[in-house]
């Protein structure tokens, strides 16, 4: 794998992630309104939400660090061939 698809790969992870972390802030901000179609919190499980944003949040750092140690590489990769 090339670093640069391992960019590529980490930064559409990061990407997911974030949009899972957004998608349960979204639901734990909702909880116990009146506002959309979880109104009143129905089928929405704080402790999932939590475990669920937290997941996301250690797969964001995972993803950020194989692009840093790609970033790494790279520019190793460059210095050698200057």
């Amino acid at each position: 794998m090339s670093t640069i698809s391992a960019m590529n790969s980490s930064l559409q992870g990061m990407n997911r992630m974030m949009s899972k972390m957004e998608g349960h802030a979204d639901r734990i901000s909702r909880f116990g309104t009146d506002i959309g179609p979880d109104s009143g919190g129905t089928g929405i499980s704080l402790p999932e939400e939590m475990v669920g944003m937290m997941v996301s949040q250690i797969g964001y750092s995972a993803n950020l660090q194989v692009f840093r140690v790609a970033d790494e590489m790279q520019g190793t990769l460059l210095d050698v061939l200057a």
